[in-house]
Formats: C-alpha cells, sequence, structure tokens
C-alpha cells in the first residue's frame, strides 16, 4: 500500500463533496466515487476504511466551511442588521456552493434519532454563536425594530427563507418551467427578499 497523502486525501473528500452535496448523488457508491476523482476504490477503502467514515469526514468538512465565517459574524459587533445580512450573504453562499448538504445533515438527524446510533458529525448542541443570537433578537425584538414573537421565530424564519428555495430547486424549476439560468437568478434576489420579510418597513 502506498503512504498516505494529503492531496490524494484532500482529492477524495473533495470529490465525495461535489458527488453528494452540489450534484445531490445521494446513492453513490464508493466505486462512483473512486471513478468521479480518477482513484481505485481500494485507494478510497485504504484511506477511510468504510463509507460511513468517509460520509463523517465530508459533513465534517462541509461543517467547518459553514461554521468558520457564521461564528464569526454572529460573534462580532456589528449592528443586528448588518450581522444579519452578513450572516445571510455568506451563509447562502455555502448553500449555493452545496445544495444539498442541508438534506444529508437532515437525514442524519433523523437516523441518529431512531437507531441512538452516533451521527454523522452533526452537533448535538446549539452552539454558543447561536444563542448569542437569539438573545440579541430578543433584544430588538423589545426595542421595537422588528416584529415581536417568540425569538425562535426569527431564526427559523430566516434558515427557512434561506435553506427551501436550494434544497427543493429541482421541484420548484419542474413545477414553475425554469431553466438553471432563470432559478439563478431567482436566486440571487433571495437576499433582498428576506431582509424585507424579516425587518418590514413599518417597524424600522
Amino acid at each position: 500500500m502506498p503512504i498516505k497523502d494529503c492531496k490524494t486525501e484532500k482529492l477524495i473528500i473533495d470529490t465525495a463533496m461535489r458527488v453528494f452535496f452540489t450534484e445531490g448523488l445521494v446513492s453513490a457508491t464508493t466505486q462512483e466515487i473512486a471513478d468521479a476523482a480518477g482513484v481505485t476504490r481500494t485507494l478510497i477503502n485504504y484511506y477511510f476504511r468504510s463509507k460511513k467514515a468517509l460520509f463523517t469526514k465530508i459533513i465534517k468538512t462541509a461543517r467547518k466551511e459553514f461554521e468558520g465565517n457564521a461564528d464569526s459574524i454572529l460573534l462580532s459587533n456589528l449592528p443586528f442588521r448588518e450581522k444579519t445580512e452578513k450572516f445571510i450573504d455568506d451563509f447562502m453562499n455555502n448553500l449555493i456552493k452545496y445544495p444539498y448538504l442541508e438534506s444529508f445533515i437532515t437525514m442524519d438527524i433523523i437516523q441518529w434519532r431512531l437507531k441512538k446510533s452516533v451521527s454523522f458529525g452533526f452537533i448535538e448542541k446549539s452552539p454558543v454563536p447561536l444563542k448569542q443570537y437569539l438573545k440579541e433578537i430578543e433584544y430588538e425584538m423589545e426595542a421595537g425594530r422588528i416584529p415581536r414573537s417568540a425569538p425562535v421565530h426569527f431564526l427559523i424564519n430566516m434558515f427557512s427563507l434561506m435553506i427551501y428555495p436550494l434544497i427543493m430547486k429541482p421541484l420548484q424549476m419542474k413545477l414553475l418551467d425554469l431553466n438553471e439560468t432563470d432559478y439563478n437568478k431567482i436566486l440571487s434576489q433571495r437576499k433582498q427578499i428576506i431582509l424585507e420579510t424579516l425587518f418590514p418597513q413599518k417597524c424600522q
């Protein structure tokens, strides 16, 4: 067997992330990933032992990409609306890069709850940056700058408005008779629509 090489490992990880999270090939086999990466299936097994081990690695890698900028944005001292705008920008850019990641994570959580087995890497507790952001939402509501409700509703609305158009993209394109270019144009307009929904004019 060859000595493990960081470049080869990264090639396999990047290819698997593209196959699963960008192309949405949920049932892709180790052989299909090997073919896409231009390596042998034996080499993938040498680096990761199993498809589950590879899944664990790519989900953790994708999460790090998502959380890197997101956490620093949520923990920043930016004004609330500007912070929210930057967070939406960063989150949606990652969603566009990996449109099927959220679906994979959701399936992972469901399987973990049903089987009580070890998940592929999704955290069990709400992270500190998100908890802090919830407190800021509550403060903004009390100040009358955004509509009052349970702060969690603001958060759920924000994530729903960002994630739904991406995970439902194939169905929406079919139902609305839109091509890839048209739909991507719609996605590029989402940020402003989301901000106008979360920050209605009467509260500003």
